[in-house]
């Protein structure tokens, strides 16, 4: 491999809440970047990866990415979990980097850049198909949603709603979350779920 490497940068959240995710993210990139490398590279090239902690935290992801553009000079940057770090990456990566963007998550659509590729389900895949079947099938007329209270859960929540009234059904209420422990429900959500069916609007 004698021409240029290509450098790919990442964001994984290694530290902080989403941790959890993060390594395994970064433990996957090594091991795939390790194995293309191991046979020949791409296209010839060596990969390169820079790997960066974006610490479950937009302000850090957002000066990761403006390192990895502006002193590492990477090729194309991998990462962020939440919605509004794709957002805080964005800037740096793509406004003004110009550089080729890969958001490996599912969100809530509503991206439109050349430079951004979002290979994730948006809310219509998943719940088109999903929330007629169980109507239909269950039997379910009313829906209780729960959710944390960022831009996914609430854009989830809102095609969740148009889905169960266009097909007779109705939502009985609604729980946002405001809290950094949002993964699970109150004791008094969990009473007022029971009796219906529940769609929790939350990663």
């Amino acid at each position: 491999m004698t021409q240029a490497s290509i450098k790919v940068g990442m964001i994984a959240e290694e530290t902080g809440a989403l941790s959890f995710m993060g390594r395994a993210n970064a433990n996957v990139a090594r091991m795939v970047v390790d194995e293309i490398n191991a046979n020949g590279g791409l296209l010839g090239r060596k990969i390169e990866l820079y790997l960066e902690d974006g610490a479950t935290t937009d302000a850090v992801a957002e000066a990761k990415a403006a390192k990895l553009v502006l002193q590492d000079k990477v090729d194309v940057i991998f990462g962020g979990i939440y919605s509004s770090t794709r957002q805080a990456i964005k800037g740096p990566a793509v406004v003004k980097g110009r550089t080729l963007y890969i958001y490996p998550e599912q969100y809530e659509g509503q991206e439109c850049d050349p430079l951004i590729f979002c290979t994730g389900p948006v809310p219509a895949q998943q719940l088109d198909p999903l929330i007629p079947r169980l109507m239909r099938k269950t039997g379910a007329r009313t829906f209780y949603l729960p959710s944390a209270d960022y831009i996914w859960p609430h854009v989830m929540n809102e095609r969740v709603r148009r889905l169960v009234t266009a097909n007779g059904g109705s939502i009985v209420g609604e729980a946002v979350s405001r809290s950094s422990r949002a993964w699970g429900l109150s004791r008094r959500t969990r009473r007022w779920c029971r009796p219906s069916r529940s769609s929790a609007g939350d990663q």
